[in-house]
């Protein structure tokens, strides 16, 4: 398989060594997930009721390929989160930023997200992190930037969007909701956007009249069932790769 070349170029010379670069998704692996046991309750390997194998999360391919997908930016800087008495909410970072690139946070205006309906606890107020990359696929390449969902609880929820960064010409920015009334702090290191390249291409649906598909595929999923582990691993999976 043919690999491709996704670039990240610094928006100014003066962040290269002070704001790293956008890293692939499976150096990033969070710790939950390097923590989480095999089997359920620690238990050994088993066979229960109707072939189900007492395995967890940590089996699960379409889990871990969602977890490697692409690359994950970071937060850059230790950021405290202030909330007043009338929780309007402030934000102050403790890396000093050269004066010639944006502040690691601003706001966005309300008005642009009148009829959003924001999830609830989420301030009506969205901001968003400065990326310090622009990011740059070969043609007919397209990215899905999305909130790493995979990395546990955090105060912030980063909206998703699709961007044609083939020809986009300027760094794309990552726009986020704050928990109503939040004050802490939101460390160096904490995933922010998780990004994943994808070929464009023209799809059309449509809806089969019987169930025979669904009938060889489920003699062929039975079928793996003679194997208690990684059936869909060795069956069905193909390797992803992003470096």
């Amino acid at each position: 398989m043919k690999r491709r070349t996704i670039s990240f170029s610094p928006t100014s010379n003066d962040i290269v060594g002070l704001i790293d670069p956008p890293t692939p998704a499976f150096k990033v692996l969070p710790p939950w997930y390097k923590a989480q046991p095999v089997t359920t309750n620690g238990e050994d390997l088993r066979i229960q009721d109707r072939g189900v194998v007492n395995v967890t999360v940590k089996k699960c391919m379409p889990v871990l390929d969602d977890l490697i997908a692409g690359y994950i930016v970071c937060l850059a800087s230790d950021v405290q989160v202030v909330s007043d008495e009338n929780q309007n909410q402030s934000f102050h970072w403790s890396l000093i930023l050269p004066d010639t690139v944006e502040p690691l946070i601003s706001s966005h205006s309300t008005a642009q997200v009148s009829h959003f309906p924001i999830p609830n606890g989420y301030s009506i107020n969205p901001f968003k992190f400065t990326n310090y990359w622009k990011i740059k696929t070969p043609p007919g390449y397209s990215c899905l930037f999305k909130h790493p969902v995979w990395h546990g609880e955090v105060p912030f929820l980063s909206l998703s969007g699709i961007v044609d960064t083939d020809t986009h010409p300027v760094p794309v920015n990552f726009p986020f909701l704050i928990r109503s009334g939040w004050s802490g702090v939101i460390y160096a290191g904490t995933p922010i956007m998780q990004i994943v390249p994808f070929r464009r291409e023209f799809w059309s649906s449509e809806v089969v009249a019987d169930d025979s598909e669904c009938s060889l595929g489920r003699k062929e999923y039975n079928k793996s069932s003679r194997k208690m582990m990684n059936r869909y691993k060795e069956n069905w999976r193909e390797v992803k790769q992003w470096k």
